[in-house]
């Protein structure tokens, strides 16, 4: 089947839902609706709406679109690209979008499934998850859910949600809609694979339920969508092939697609994701390791090893360059607690984080295969850090965000000298074969041009982070080309100019690096034939 018909929602009454209004008052009293964490700023916005269910939201966007209006949706504001920053129009806040309606076990699929509003929060999701703890359940739910929610509890085993982008206090929906994946994502896919259904509000105020593997393309690569009143509208997905690689840069594409996957990645230029099912995962005892080795090629030798011997099946491979360390270990030497782990081994040393299945009541583990890759690579894994215990774990996440931070203090002190002054983070990735090339790359060009850097990340998706820390706006000038250049090599290389943080209002560019103009204008058409005023977040992805 490749058609799907829209609902009609009945809207609620548009003058009783919160709002502000003028952009002096929303600049003053809510100036963080107006950025993201990119610092991204916005200089126009006449609204700012709080709906609280469907219906106030289907109100708002049939009033907009009478003036047409452009709205921005927005919720934890957790982004990089500036996708939740207004052009100008309406900021819609789905902040109150913020409960668990229920839980279910799907026979056919063997797996447990939370039916969840869009503001749902990461962690505290994979929290009550874990905890087998969800209060919701317990007083206003339906019978049937109370019912699902005390088999849940029964049940021996523990779950938990596995995408895991690197911030938290993301929103369900805003990773949705970016697809995004973080370090977990080497083992187990990016976001899209775990969503099993998503209500998506048009921009009419009227509501798609998509559920996955019901709705596919048709041999011509088109899904046909009519509305509640029986008009049609042809979508034809764009004629690209995707990269074989970590990828949030336009819209998904493929033979035979799910039109669930459409809206997945869409970065909310076809409709608003309101709700979303996601499957949840058995959860094993596991241990963490930082395993130390000489030089940045050693490390990424060991990683290469480590990926082929089939029989280390890491969750996530992190990546910590030599230069990263150094200025870790200048951290830790002036402020031991501010690094909270052990002293960073001296000399020139770099890193590799993974995490590995374990089992805490076996006296004798085996870590041969690992001995064995480490060994290939002139370290050993008594050379390393190791834990497993809760409290252990954690700290090892705080270990994950310590260099991020450092990273941003001190552009933060930089700035305070040329305010103009940011840093360069590279979100780009390769296929497999490519990461020796992409990194002789990268290091080549940095060392050519003279600039301040660290490199770290997802190395096991072969998505290193390369941060350049501009001195001046000269060295700022030299690193802008240089990003374009390494964007350049990416996407010669058969990668992604974004891996994980998708292409908002910053990265559109770099898209035109992936996509030639024709292809660009076939994401265009996709989005006329759901938003023909091209009313949702416009200056996301594409220009309009």
């Amino acid at each position: 089947m490749h058609e799907i018909t829209a609902a009609a929602i009945t809207p609620a009454d548009f003058s009783r839902i919160r709002c502000i209004r003028g952009f002096e008052t929303i600049q003053r009293d809510y100036p963080a609706y107006l950025t993201d964490e990119s610092k991204f700023m916005s200089h126009e916005a006449g609204y700012l709406f709080f709906p609280e269910n469907e219906a106030e939201l289907s109100a708002i966007l049939q009033e907009m679109g009478k003036s047409r209006t452009a709205v921005t949706i927005s919720a934890a504001r957790t982004g990089l690209v500036g996708g939740c920053v207004p052009s100008d129009g309406a900021i819609v806040s789905l902040e109150r979008f913020n409960s668990i309606r229920g839980i279910h076990y799907d026979c056919s699929a063997r797996e447990w499934r939370l039916w969840v509003e869009c503001n749902v929060l990461l962690r505290d999701l994979n929290r009550k998850a874990i905890a087998k703890s969800f209060p919701e359940f317990e007083k206003g739910a339906d019978r049937t859910v109370k019912a699902s929610y005390g088999k849940y509890r029964n049940d021996p085993r523990t779950y938990f949600y596995p995408p895991d982008p690197t911030e938290t206090s993301a929103s369900l929906g805003g990773t949705v809609a970016t697809n995004a994946s973080g370090a977990r994502s080497y083992r187990y896919n990016a976001t899209r694979n775990w969503v099993r259904r998503i209500r998506v509000m048009l921009a009419n105020g009227e509501v798609l339920d998509i559920p996955r593997g019901k709705v596919f393309a048709s041999f011509e690569g088109d899904f046909t969508v009519y509305d509640s009143k029986g008009n049609e509208r042809v979508i034809n997905i764009p004629d690209y092939t995707m990269p074989k690689t970590k990828c949030t840069s336009g819209l998904f594409s493929a033979p035979n697609m799910d039109l669930i996957d459409l809206f997945i990645g869409s970065e909310g230029i076809l409709g608003i994701i309101t709700m979303i099912e996601v499957a949840l995962l058995e959860k094993q005892d596991k241990i963490s390791i930082v395993q130390f080795l000489n030089s940045d090629q050693t490390a990424l030798d060991f990683v290469i090893k480590l990926r082929e011997d089939k029989r280390i099946r890491p969750d996530f491979i992190e990546f910590y360059s030599c230069r990263a360390l150094d200025l870790l270990r200048s951290r830790q030497l002036i402020d031991a607690k501010s690094v909270g782990m052990p002293l960073i081994p001296p000399g020139p040393v770099c890193a590799v984080f993974f995490e590995l299945s374990f089992d805490p009541d076996d006296a004798q583990p085996d870590f041969s295969a690992l001995e064995t890759v480490a060994g290939q690579c002139g370290a050993l894994i008594e050379n390393s850090w190791a834990g497993y215990e809760p409290r252990e774990m954690e700290r090892f996440k705080v270990f994950r965000h310590i260099l991020p931070e450092a990273i941003n203090g001190i552009i933060a002190e930089r700035k305070k000298e040329i305010p103009q002054l940011h840093k360069l983070g590279t979100d780009l990735a390769v296929p497999n074969p490519q990461l020796q090339t992409i990194w002789d790359f990268y290091e080549d060009s940095l060392e050519s041009a003279g600039l301040e850097w660290v490199a770290f990340g997802h190395i096991g998706n072969n998505h290193i982070h390369i941060n350049i820390l501009p001195r001046s706006l000269e060295e700022l000038q030299k690193g802008l080309a240089l990003y374009e250049d390494f964007a350049r090599k990416a996407v010669f290389l058969g990668g992604a100019v974004s891996a994980e943080h998708g292409i908002g209002k910053i990265k559109k560019k770099f898209l035109r690096l992936m996509y030639s103009d024709d292809l660009l204008e076939q994401i265009k058409r996709v989005k006329a034939a759901l938003d023909p005023g091209f009313m949702l977040n416009p200056g996301n992805m594409i220009d309009v």
